[in-house]
Protein backbone atom coordinates (compact mmCIF):
# COMPACT_ATOMS: atom_id res chain seq x y z
CA UNK A 1 0.00 0.00 0.00
CA UNK A 2 3.10 2.13 0.49
CA UNK A 3 3.49 2.61 -3.01
CA UNK A 4 0.30 2.69 -3.85
CA UNK A 5 -1.15 6.43 -3.95
CA UNK A 6 -5.04 5.40 -4.47
CA UNK A 7 -5.04 3.18 -1.84
CA UNK A 8 -3.42 4.93 0.71
CA UNK A 9 -6.05 8.00 -0.83
CA UNK A 10 -9.03 5.58 0.04
CA UNK A 11 -7.30 4.35 3.40
CA UNK A 12 -7.02 8.17 4.84
CA UNK A 13 -10.49 8.99 3.38
CA UNK A 14 -11.76 6.06 5.29
CA UNK A 15 -9.80 7.12 8.42
CA UNK A 16 -11.46 10.89 8.27
CA UNK A 17 -14.91 9.40 8.03
CA UNK A 18 -14.57 7.16 11.08
CA UNK A 19 -12.85 10.37 12.95
CA UNK A 20 -15.96 12.58 12.02
CA UNK A 21 -18.48 11.10 9.67
CA UNK A 22 -20.58 13.80 9.13
CA UNK A 23 -17.44 16.75 8.29
CA UNK A 24 -16.53 14.30 5.49
CA UNK A 25 -19.92 13.59 4.25
CA UNK A 26 -20.72 17.03 4.42
CA UNK A 27 -17.59 18.07 2.22
CA UNK A 28 -17.35 14.74 -0.23
CA UNK A 29 -21.29 15.93 -1.13
CA UNK A 30 -20.84 19.61 -1.39
CA UNK A 31 -20.26 20.15 -5.28
CA UNK A 32 -19.67 24.05 -6.27
CA UNK A 33 -20.39 25.78 -9.83
CA UNK A 34 -17.40 25.50 -12.33
CA UNK A 35 -16.70 26.40 -15.75
CA UNK A 36 -16.66 24.47 -19.01
CA UNK A 37 -13.97 24.27 -19.80
CA UNK A 38 -13.02 22.74 -16.30
CA UNK A 39 -15.58 20.28 -16.49
CA UNK A 40 -14.11 19.14 -19.88
CA UNK A 41 -10.95 17.31 -18.32
CA UNK A 42 -11.02 14.21 -19.19
CA UNK A 43 -10.64 12.47 -16.12
CA UNK A 44 -12.70 14.89 -14.02
CA UNK A 45 -16.00 14.09 -12.70
CA UNK A 46 -18.92 16.98 -12.60
CA UNK A 47 -22.36 16.46 -12.34
CA UNK A 48 -25.01 18.91 -14.27
CA UNK A 49 -27.14 20.33 -11.53
CA UNK A 50 -29.55 23.33 -12.48
CA UNK A 51 -28.30 23.43 -15.69
CA UNK A 52 -24.40 23.67 -15.21
CA UNK A 53 -21.91 21.65 -14.54
CA UNK A 54 -20.53 21.09 -10.35
CA UNK A 55 -17.46 19.96 -9.09
CA UNK A 56 -17.00 18.37 -5.82
CA UNK A 57 -14.10 16.85 -4.15
CA UNK A 58 -13.95 13.41 -4.73
CA UNK A 59 -14.79 14.12 -8.82
CA UNK A 60 -11.38 16.00 -8.23
CA UNK A 61 -9.33 13.53 -6.43
CA UNK A 62 -10.41 11.07 -9.22
CA UNK A 63 -8.95 13.60 -11.54
CA UNK A 64 -5.82 13.72 -9.77
CA UNK A 65 -5.02 10.01 -8.61
CA UNK A 66 -6.84 8.44 -11.96
CA UNK A 67 -6.70 7.61 -15.24
CA UNK A 68 -9.85 6.63 -16.69
CA UNK A 69 -13.33 9.11 -16.99
CA UNK A 70 -15.01 6.68 -14.48
CA UNK A 71 -12.72 7.09 -11.55
CA UNK A 72 -10.63 5.30 -9.44
CA UNK A 73 -12.15 6.00 -5.90
CA UNK A 74 -15.79 5.89 -4.99
CA UNK A 75 -18.07 6.21 -1.63
CA UNK A 76 -20.73 4.17 -1.01
CA UNK A 77 -23.38 4.79 1.39
CA UNK A 78 -26.79 5.36 2.14
CA UNK A 79 -29.58 7.32 1.34
CA UNK A 80 -31.40 8.28 4.29
CA UNK A 81 -34.34 10.53 5.33
CA UNK A 82 -35.10 13.99 3.41
CA UNK A 83 -32.96 12.35 0.59
CA UNK A 84 -29.21 12.75 2.28
CA UNK A 85 -26.35 10.85 1.48
CA UNK A 86 -24.57 9.23 4.15
CA UNK A 87 -20.70 7.70 3.05
CA UNK A 88 -20.58 4.48 4.73
CA UNK A 89 -16.99 3.84 3.32
CA UNK A 90 -14.83 5.09 0.37
CA UNK A 91 -13.94 2.05 -2.25
CA UNK A 92 -11.05 1.47 -4.69
CA UNK A 93 -12.61 1.02 -8.17
CA UNK A 94 -9.91 -0.60 -10.21
CA UNK A 95 -10.37 -4.24 -10.81
CA UNK A 96 -13.80 -3.68 -12.16
CA UNK A 97 -15.59 -2.75 -8.98
CA UNK A 98 -18.30 -0.68 -9.10
CA UNK A 99 -18.85 2.89 -7.94
CA UNK A 100 -22.49 2.27 -5.43
CA UNK A 101 -23.36 5.60 -5.21
CA UNK A 102 -23.83 6.50 -9.13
Amino acid sequence: MADDPIARAVALLNDALRRDPKAVTDLVTLRVPCNQALADLPTLQTALVDGGPRLGVLGLLNALLGDRPGGVIGARGTTGAGGRFRIVEFVDLRDGRVDLRA
